[in-house]
């Protein structure tokens, strides 16, 4: 089923309440109902058991029509920024790839239309949204809501931290990638991306040679298409941090993850976030401590939130917080 572009799924709970629970899986630019690994029988059960409907909503660019020019501005990107690099790709090839891919395009999703989606969902289901709970990116979904719904509840576990300036987050990324430099050889292009890819997954270098994993970090194949679900992810991310022209100036040397991470981002260097990113005032937060894949950096957006730190665990796994 689809509310606009957001194809969704919705569990009813059996005493036909309206009450309805977001289970977010986290993203962006990953799907989660095309993910064979993900099933949400448990997911619903355990919100039905607590007398909520459960809504999933999946990211617009996993149903959107191919678009051949956004996809030749994408793979131009690509082959400048690897061209370039440790420089960044030039502001034409970023402009192009924006105007082509990020420009209201029917892949793309914002704060707005995510707001919008969930509001038409409520009306043609007879539900309606109390509460949004889930893991990662999901804390930047409550802050979509959050700004036109204050008295949702959001609790998520691994947040994003939603509103960091953007060489912070990404500079901690590099921090913790350090741990596995001496498993990377070399210095350029492959193996910075690289070095970036396996300490975001949590994959292992043996377990995945480096030119595969400097590919996985672009999201592009073999022959330098890169996949779709790069616009969904640009269109999210880009908003989601602030200060972007700050990751420019620590990310410039190469032999490192950071400067990898810059180089993918250079297309959110012109990004401002936008003023309607707020976190409804009952949010709670399982903070995972050395998270390498979403480090905790505190922001404007996230001064309120009740935050308990959670010393051990795997991002994505730790238990999301009960916020009553």
């Amino acid at each position: 089923m689809s509310g606009r572009t957001f194809r969704y799924l919705l569990f009813r709970a059996a005493r036909g309440t309206s009450k309805t629970v977001i289970f977010d899986g986290g993203g962006p630019g990953f799907s989660n109902l095309s993910n064979i690994s993900v099933t949400y029988e448990q997911v619903a059960a355990d919100a039905q058991a607590r007398g909520f409907n459960l809504l999933v909503l999946d990211e617009p660019w996993v149903v959107a029509p191919d678009d051949p020019a956004c996809r030749s501005a994408m793979a131009s990107f690509y082959r400048e920024s690897k061209q370039r690099y440790p420089r960044a790709a030039t502001g034409g090839a970023v402009t192009s790839m924006r105007r082509a891919c990020l420009s209201g395009d029917s892949a793309t999703n914002t704060a707005d239309n995510y707001r919008d989606a969930v509001g038409a969902i409520e009306r043609t289901e007879g539900v309606s949204v109390v509460r949004l709970e889930g893991y990662s990116f999901a804390s930047v979904r409550a802050a979509y809501l959050g700004a036109v719904r204050p008295n949702l509840i959001a609790a998520v576990s691994s947040p994003f931290p939603v509103g960091a300036k953007a060489a912070d987050f990404f500079t901690a990324q590099g921090t913790a990638a350090r741990t596995l430099r001496g498993a990377v050889k070399g210095s350029g292009w492959v193996p910075d991306s690289a070095l970036a890819y396996y300490t975001i997954t949590g994959t292992l270098p043996k377990d995945m040679d480096q030119a595969t994993a400097a590919r996985g970090l672009w999201q592009v194949d073999s022959a330098g298409d890169m996949s779709l679900s790069r616009v969904g992810y640009y269109s999210e991310i880009c908003a989601a941090l602030t200060d972007w022209a700050g990751l420019a100036g620590v990310g410039h040397q190469a032999g490192s993850a950071v400067a990898a991470l810059a180089s993918v981002h250079a297309a959110c260097a012109t990004e401002n976030q936008p003023a309607t990113l707020k976190l409804p005032a009952k949010t709670c937060f399982a903070v995972l401590a050395s998270d390498p894949n979403s480090p905790w950096v505190p922001s404007l957006v996230t001064r309120r939130a009740h935050i308990e730190t959670v010393a051990k665990g795997e991002h994505g796994k730790v238990k999301i917080p009960g916020c009553q």
